[in-house]
């Protein structure tokens, strides 16, 4: 839409000082004659913008005129500059989004330090060169409902091929996420990036007329449908560590001193792995067949250290 370019424009000349007319039309994918009317309009409009020729000239804004905050103060933007920064690193070279990142800019202020009380860190140890350049992927093929090709990591190590219709990118619980419809199992699935390989553009596809909230749904009947009702108990000792991993609904104290925990939980060998982490500590005390299970778990890992 025009009136988002003229704000953009707006945007980029106050932050870089001085623009060229023909940096602004590569920068928009316009011709110059588009970016000069810009100009003209902006102009009209109040915004004091002028113009030097020559080498080194170009566009920039006057003295003493600054935008306006879009309503928020020094305080409240402090949490959102730092999770733009974060963003704008991950993203890499998206304009669109890079365009939201300078509105969000113009709030710094070289007085002020409030945006150094945050520092958040979306990136991932292994693969921060491949989440930038899938994230960028994923943003474009729902941009332009274009299909996703890659192969894909079970929690078996099994690869396989991939082909879905994306949806939505979730950050939750500390990774990033894919949720598209699989043409393979011709199901919603969530997809975690770290298990991702190779991905590349598609075709385009027809979007759903299914909403957000319709998905949401059918991903939680999908996760009761898989899940199993567990009960757990641990020792008092790490009773204050619980809230970490599980709600605080979910955590009872006994009268023994020991908690108890009991909730659905995914019913594959993640939920076993995530048990043995507490060692000693915790304890599975139903369903039966889930403590035999684990038992055999342990009995397996025993079998290779016992020399």
């Amino acid at each position: 839409m025009r009136a988002d370019r003229l704000l953009a424009i707006i945007i980029i000349i106050s932050q870089k000082g001085l623009v060229t007319g023909k940096e602004l039309a590569e920068h928009f994918e316009v011709s110059l004659r588009t970016i000069y009317r810009d100009i003209e309009k902006i102009s009209e409009a109040g915004v004091p913008i002028a113009a030097t020729g020559g080498k080194g000239g170009g566009y920039y804004i006057m003295e003493k005129y600054n935008l306006n905050n879009l309503f928020l103060n020094k305080k409240e933007i402090a949490p959102l500059v730092a999770v733009m920064d974060n963003l704008k690193i991950l993203f890499g070279n998206n304009p669109k989004f890079n365009d939201i990142v300078l509105k969000f800019e113009t709030l710094r202020s070289s007085e002020t330090q409030e945006e150094e009380k945050f520092s958040i860190d979306m990136s991932h140890f292994s693969m921060e060169k491949e989440l930038r350049e899938y994230l960028f992927l994923m943003n474009k093929a729902i941009e332009d409902s274009r299909i996703l090709e890659f192969e894909y990591i079970n929690r078996k190590m099994e690869y396989s091929k991939r082909i879905v219709e994306p949806i939505q990118i979730e950050f939750t619980e500390g990774h990033w996420y894919i949720i598209a419809f699989c043409r393979v199992r011709k199901d919603y699935r969530r997809f975690k990036l770290v298990r991702i390989r190779n991905m590349k553009l598609g075709i385009n596809f027809i979007k759903n007329s299914l909403s957000k909230e319709e998905i949401k749904k059918i991903f939680s009947k999908g996760y009761e449908k898989n899940s199993v009702l567990v009960k757990l108990k641990f020792c008092n000792s790490i009773g204050a560590q619980l809230s970490e991993y599980f709600s605080k609904d979910k955590i009872n104290l006994s009268e023994d001193g020991s908690y108890i925990v009991e909730g659905l939980f995914p019913n594959d060998e993640g939920l076993k792995k995530f048990i043995l982490s507490f060692g000693d500590k915790g304890e599975v005390l139903a369903p039966e067949n889930l403590r035999k299970e684990i038992k055999e778990y342990i009995k397996n890992i025993y079998s290779k250290y016992n020399d």
